[in-house]
């Protein structure tokens, strides 16, 4: 029985017919997502509630986001594409802050912060029960004091930060997504970021008057999601991931380069 009928998707028959160009592309990327998804399935943490858990539980998000994101590519999504892509960005910012901060333990406040976030967001009044268990979180995971307590000269507490749980690494001690990209590798990251989030928000009309199907908005799109995927798996198990990880890498970084360097001589 199937439970979709192909013919009721909405997909782009226009853009997806595109896509025959890209077959190489294609398959590489869907390999590539399969290497990294054996890898985070091989680090499956015995405790979810630790800082193996909350990596295991951001590269999971990644690797998912990841096949959403390809899914979107074969139905013509285009747009869509890069909307998941700035969430999959997004969590390996995230990831590489956890992985390459692990001596202040950030992931215990990234997971007091998620608490209280939760609770606070669902529009009520926390109940009594919720703010005595947020309470025995500080305590569980010997939160320092001046993460929860507003600090003379700020506006609230670093806790209700969106990116508070970071303080300890933020030497500026600003928390808007953009210096948190500042923390990784400066404002690379933070550009990207920018353009993909123009295809969420109504920031660009220009965005919304072409569908992707450029080769250049075409490769940006399959370099974004490898650019990421490498990232985590090399960040997060590449000690777990076969000898067909580096086969995949070298081959997809040999059309991306061709591509670039077409690029570059072109509008030279």
């Amino acid at each position: 029985m199937e439970f979709i009928d192909k013919n009721t998707l909405y997909g782009d028959k226009y853009n997806a017919f595109s896509l025959c160009e890209y077959t190489q592309e294609l398959n590489l990327t869907k390999r590539l997502i399969d290497v990294a998804d054996s890898g985070v399935k091989n680090k499956a943490p015995a405790n979810t509630w630790s800082f193996e858990g909350v990596c295991h539980s951001l590269a999971k998000t990644i690797v998912d986001y990841s096949k959403m994101a390809f899914d979107n590519v074969l139905l013509g999504h285009f747009h869509a594409v890069n909307m998941i892509g700035r969430s999959v960005l997004e969590n390996c910012i995230l990831l590489d802050i956890l992985i390459n901060n692990a001596e202040y333990d950030l992931w215990k406040y990234y997971v007091v912060y998620s608490y209280r976030s939760t609770i606070y967001k669902s529009g009520r009044i926390p109940s009594d029960d919720e703010l005595n268990r947020l309470q025995e979180m500080y305590q569980d995971y010997d939160i320092d004091e001046e993460f929860y307590v507003k600090q003379s000269g700020r506006n609230k507490a670093y806790i209700r930060e969106p990116y508070g749980w970071t303080y300890k690494v933020n030497p500026d001690k600003r928390f808007s997504f953009d210096h948190i990209c500042k923390i990784v590798d400066g404002d690379a990251e933070y550009h990207g970021f920018q353009m993909m989030s123009d295809y969420s928000h109504g920031t660009s009309l220009f965005m919304k008057m072409h569908s992707s199907v450029f080769v250049g908005d075409m490769m940006t799109m399959f370099i974004n999601l490898y650019i990421e995927l490498y990232r985590m798996v090399t960040l997060y198990c590449i000690d777990t991931v076969d000898e067909s990880f580096d086969e995949i890498t070298e081959e997809m970084e040999s059309i991306f380069y061709r591509y670039i360097n077409y690029e570059e001589d072109y509008f030279a």
